[in-house]
């Protein structure tokens, strides 16, 4: 049975990164009554998910998201709450995605670490081999998905609510969020994407969500059973991050002949290789992953992700009320003066400052010892706060 308690802890644990979300402020105001009703729900087994909407993203390429309620979230975070110990027993060292201390970062230097030691400390030439999984999500299979982690739960789960996560896990994967949802971008956002990459043209049963916590963990154990086989059994240096894959060799040609039992794998979980996104190159020529290039001696940002970087600034620069947007225009900026000053890259700073209208210096000012954009006195984030509600009291 779900105790009421341990919802409390997955709600706090749920509303970490998302505390100021639509959904999850009106879930915050009567909290006590939602959290007692969702739990009542799930112990009768009563408990249905149908509070969803899609919409097209179009940064960096256009792709379809499923957002939930905040009672979905709920569960997801329960479930993964219950089983993450379990689940990182399960999970291969070479999987970077989703998972605590092992972002981008982590596997961009995974990489970097393979590429010494296969070239045997850049004495000789390394060959990296990379692909991608067409349709990773769209295409993947509910059954299987929950199979593996019904799998998890019997063998190796004790928890007095065992049954109820099995149902939990059974309710969460086969959302279907394409049968009851909103659409909150215009029907002809949908032509800027594949058909084969969109739910509503899936059967029922068919199709990862994109924007669903539970997915994400899912996804990971979907592909576990290759991930062992590659660096347990194989013994490749390889590395994977979400469907973005890495595998570096000494000997291209006998790297190459491994393509096929890859592909003989994935036939079997009903994924395939993506026809166009795979290259075999020296590691010396430099190593396009995850918007880095990595080399021997060094990691940079690649240009692709500086050009994203001066449209968005550009994209800023039109902005109108530059108060309303500021918070977001700080973070964003922010994020990317991260990146570089980690790969110490002064210079591309310089040229992305240089970029920034006249009009957001008297918001904001730059601080050259961190590196970073900072509000000035009178627009810090309590100053914000105060002006939006001010702002109401006059309406």
């Amino acid at each position: 049975m779900v105790k009421l308690e341990d919802l409390y802890t997955t709600h706090d644990l749920a509303l970490k990164n998302n505390r100021r979300g639509e959904d999850a402020v009106v879930f915050e105001v009567d909290k006590e009554r939602r959290l007692r009703r969702q739990c009542i729900t799930i112990n009768q087994r009563i408990h249905e998910i149908y509070q969803s909407y899609a919409f097209i993203s179009m940064r960096w390429q256009p792709r379809e998201v499923f957002g939930f309620s905040q009672e979905k979230r709920e569960i997801d975070f329960y479930i993964i709450w219950r089983l993450l110990p379990l689940l990182e027993q399960e999970f291969s060292d070479r999987v970077y995605n989703s998972r605590k201390g092992r972002g981008v970062d982590a596997a961009v230097r995974q990489l970097q670490e393979s590429i010494r030691i296969v070239s045997r400390n850049y004495t000789r030439e390394a060959w990296v081999i990379g692909w991608d999984l067409q349709g990773c999500f769209p295409n993947a299979s509910c059954d299987i998905a929950c199979k593996h982690l019904h799998k998890l739960v019997a063998q190796k789960y004790t928890g007095d609510d065992k049954e109820d996560l099995l149902w939990m896990i059974e309710v969460a994967i086969h959302a279907n969020p394409q049968l009851h949802c909103v659409r909150r971008s215009s029907l002809e956002m949908w032509n800027f994407i594949d058909d084969s990459k969109s739910l509503f043209n899936k059967t029922e049963g068919t199709g990862g969500i994109i924007g669903s916590y539970i997915w994400q963990i899912a996804m990971i154990l979907y592909f576990s059973d290759i991930d062992h086989w590659a660096v347990d059994k194989m013994g490749l240096e390889y590395i994977r991050f979400n469907d973005d894959h890495r595998t570096v060799v000494e000997n291209e040609d006998c790297g190459l002949t491994l393509l096929p039992l890859f592909r003989q794998k994935y036939a079997e979980l009903g994924a395939t290789m993506h026809p166009r996104k795979f290259f075999c190159q020296p590691a010396s020529r430099g190593i396009r992953f995850l918007g880095r290039i990595v080399k021997f001696n060094r990691i940079y940002l690649d240009n692709m992700t500086i050009k994203r970087a001066e449209e968005r600034i550009i994209e800023f620069n039109k902005k109108r009320n530059k108060i309303e947007w500021l918070e977001l225009f700080i973070s964003s900026i922010n994020s990317t003066f991260g990146l570089l000053k980690n790969k110490n890259e002064f210079n591309n700073i310089k040229r992305l400052v240089k970029l920034i209208a006249p009009d957001w210096w008297q918001y904001v000012s730059m601080d050259w010892d961190r590196l970073c954009i900072v509000a000035r006195e009178g627009y810090k984030h309590i100053d914000i706060i105060n002006y939006k509600f001010n702002k109401i009291k006059l309406i």
